[in-house]
């Protein structure tokens, strides 16, 4: 923020924002309107909830603690491992390299939405990526499911259907 921790006061809420002739409503329209102060705010709200993660990382030493990225690209490496990726489905590995692709992506738009300025179709993108990483998460989670009884029996069934001449 021009080689400062936090920009010049004047800076984050200025004036040229206050619709009000008594400027009553400087404090709120700078902090929706004035693209230094949303920006400020950004880096302060990522900033507070990397020290809070790693806070409660060293505090509860969990793995529920992670944030999504670290946790995705854990779960895509883990998934090459040799005696892991073999036991697992297609599907769950072609859903993990999903999901490791999408969280890659959602963290260039959300840096390219703040490099930027924040231009409509980028900030769009970024919320729809939001949406595309959830959906790739959840065809995961469906891809790891263990199959019902009744699964197993339609998928044997189908196997045997196959393999007997018709």
């Amino acid at each position: 923020m021009g080689g400062r921790i936090a920009p010049p006061a004047d800076e984050l809420f200025s004036p040229a924002y206050a619709k009000r002739a008594d400027r009553s409503d400087i404090w709120w329209r700078n902090i929706f309107e004035n693209p230094t102060t949303v920006q400020f705010d950004h880096r302060v709200l990522v900033s507070l909830s990397t020290f809070l993660w790693i806070g409660q990382s060293l505090y509860t030493v969990s793995w529920q603690a992670m944030t999504t990225y670290l946790s995705t690209c854990l779960l895509y490496l883990h998934s090459r491992r040799k005696p892991f990726g073999a036991f697992l489905p297609p599907a769950a590995r072609a859903s993990m390299t999903a999901a490791f692709v999408m969280a890659n992506v959602q963290v260039l738009l959300g840096l390219a939405t703040l490099l930027y300025l924040v231009p409509v179709p980028v900030a769009a993108s970024h919320q729809a990526g939001s949406v595309a990483l959830l959906t790739t998460m959840i065809s995961l989670l469906v891809a790891l499911r263990r199959p019902t009884r009744a699964a197993q029996l339609w998928r044997n069934a189908r196997v045997h259907a196959r393999k007997t001449p018709h």
